[in-house]
């Protein structure tokens, strides 16, 4: 990640929204190593508004197509994560 400050010059909204977007991409990582995938280029992101962000990155195609089996039989096994048409538009 190519930061346009230094760690030294964030500020603690700045630093918090990084720290959460590392502990995010590291559950993240952890959960998809469970199931056999890697996301090489998976890692935290630089924090929008404060927010912290995860970059996916990308992979290959048999890793998606993987990820995409793994979140179908989520969604078939626990109907609470399903979401409907009209909530995805």
């Amino acid at each position: 990640m190519t930061i346009a400050k230094d760690q030294a010059q964030l500020t603690e909204w700045e630093l918090a929204g990084l720290r959460a977007g590392d502990v995010a991409a590291a559950g993240l990582r952890e959960a998809l190593t469970r199931v056999g995938i890697v996301l090489p280029s998976l890692l935290g992101g630089f924090p929008v508004q404060g927010n912290g962000r995860v970059e996916l990155g990308g992979c290959n195609a048999g890793v998606a197509t993987t990820l995409a089996e793994v979140l179908n039989a989520a969604a078939d096994a626990l109907p609470e994560l399903r979401v409907s048409a009209t909530d995805r538009a």
